[in-house]
């Protein structure tokens, strides 16, 4: 068999197969190639086809309208829709293949049936709105579930800015659940393969923070080359970065931040060059980031970088109807862990209600696995969530203590306890005026403080 047969041969078989209809006329209409696909859709006797001119076969009603005649009059591409003599509805598109001196010398036609098409668009709307359900029901390890409308509005703004390339800020008291906001936009986002990385931002130690984040060049001991580093800027890339508590992070640490999400690039600590990364910033802070950019505490520019889309998250005492039902959620859930099966009974439910929840989720959680441990019954009672919350109220009560952790000398001693006291009252009250009304000092005197021991 020579080439030109064994090519010809291999694209017979190609097209026959290709499930793809395919029509083939030459330039005065006449049928030259119908190929199975199209035998098929259009119910065509191939013997009695091949050979006879396209206007025989749309005057015999085969078809309404024939994109090959529509090609041969209009000496160009053309789509149009056909209605069939059995029914079916094709989407019909002639190409124009023309010869050496600028005649048509074949039309070449392929169809769809939409009926198919319609099909295969309904089974792909059906699996993206079953990768929906399914990304639902894993939101549910994510927690964060709500019925409150309070609630229920942030977690709309969480799905909104899950799709958008922007930093985040989230702030609200501890234990609102910022990590499972943060969390939750990773997951909805279009980076939800990618890394999610954690960094803490209380560390003390600014050089050690710079190296975590961005990295780190060392030069060796001859002196010519530099050992790479990386950090979770790096690790991060097309993903997410998370940054908790980070209104504790230095003033040097948050220029270098502010010039990456300006940039997209950053240099590593100790180096020169521009090193390039797409990890997300999400931000999280139990902080008024606006007052302490107000005093000079946090970069402005910074803040407002990452407050594009501020989002609070409200305390548990707020989102009175969420109570309830994360209570059950959690039942469910130590349900499945203790392989029991428990409920709480309305009284517990008014116990829970009633409680102002200083820890937030956190406590509520605690709260519930020690009533299901307490309880003996299948019912938890209202007698038992009680005694859970009595029993923590010491710990509350000393949670808002200071204290020294060793015997040291009295005047490191009071720097010790100056430092806890006024960082544990601006955690409460937000605002550099209001922790100085409580703690009755200077506002000066509280923005002096908490420079001296951020820095």
């Amino acid at each position: 068999m020579y080439k030109n047969e064994l090519d010809s041969n291999i694209y017979r078989t190609i097209v026959e197969n290709l499930g793809v209809e395919i029509f083939v006329s030459d330039g005065e209409g006449n049928v030259l190639f119908v190929n199975p696909a199209s035998i098929e859709i259009n119910e065509l006797d191939v013997d009695n086809i091949i050979g006879r001119n396209i206007r025989d076969l749309l005057n015999e009603g085969y078809f309404e309208e024939s994109s090959t005649l529509r090609v041969l009059k209009e000496r160009k591409t053309v789509s149009v829709l056909q209605h069939l003599k059995n029914g079916k509805q094709i989407i019909a598109t002639g190409v124009p293949l023309f010869d050496d001196h600028g005649d048509i010398s074949m039309v070449f036609t392929t169809s769809q049936d939409i009926e198919a098409v319609n099909d295969l668009l309904e089974t792909l709307n059906q699996q993206q709105q079953e990768i929906q359900t399914l990304k639902r029901e894993l939101s549910r390890n994510i927690d964060f579930e709500t019925v409150d409308p309070a609630s229920v509005k942030v977690r709309a703004t969480l799905e909104r800015v899950s799709s958008m390339d922007i930093p985040v800020l989230i702030f609200g008291e501890s234990g609102t659940g910022k990590h499972v906001a943060a969390r939750y936009i990773h997951f909805f986002g279009n980076r939800s393969e990618e890394p999610f990385i954690v960094v803490n931002c209380t560390s003390d130690d600014s050089d050690f923070l710079e190296r975590e984040i961005f990295g780190q060049e060392i030069e060796t001991s001859d002196g010519k080359t530099r050992s790479i580093r990386q950090g979770k800027l790096d690790f991060a890339n097309r993903g997410t970065l998370a940054l908790n508590n980070i209104s504790y992070m230095p003033l040097r640490v948050q220029s270098k931040l502010f010039e990456y999400i300006d940039t997209g690039k950053f240099k590593r600590a100790g180096g020169n060059r521009e090193v390039s990364s797409t990890a997300r910033i999400v931000a999280m802070t139990g902080m008024d980031l606006q007052s302490l950019s107000e005093t000079g505490m946090f970069m402005k520019p910074l803040y407002y970088r990452l407050a594009t889309v501020p989002i609070n998250i409200p305390p548990l005492r707020s989102r009175i109807k969420d109570i309830p039902y994360l209570a059950n959620q959690y039942i469910s859930r130590y349900n499945n862990k203790y392989r029991t099966k428990k409920i709480l009974s309305r009284d517990a439910l008014g116990k829970l209600a009633s409680h102002s929840w200083p820890g937030n989720l956190i406590e509520l959680d605690q709260t519930i696995e020690s009533a299901y441990i307490m309880s003996d019954g299948p019912v938890i009672l209202g007698e038992t969530i009680y005694e859970v919350l009595h029993g923590n109220q010491e710990n509350d009560n000393d949670h808002g203590s200071v204290y020294c952790e060793d015997i040291i000398p009295l005047k490191e001693a009071k720097h010790q306890l100056e430092e806890q006291l006024v960082k544990r009252a601006f955690e409460v009250y937000k605002t550099t005026h209001k922790t100085a009304e409580a703690l009755g000092v200077n506002q000066s005197t509280v923005s002096r403080i908490l420079n001296k021991y951020r820095k």
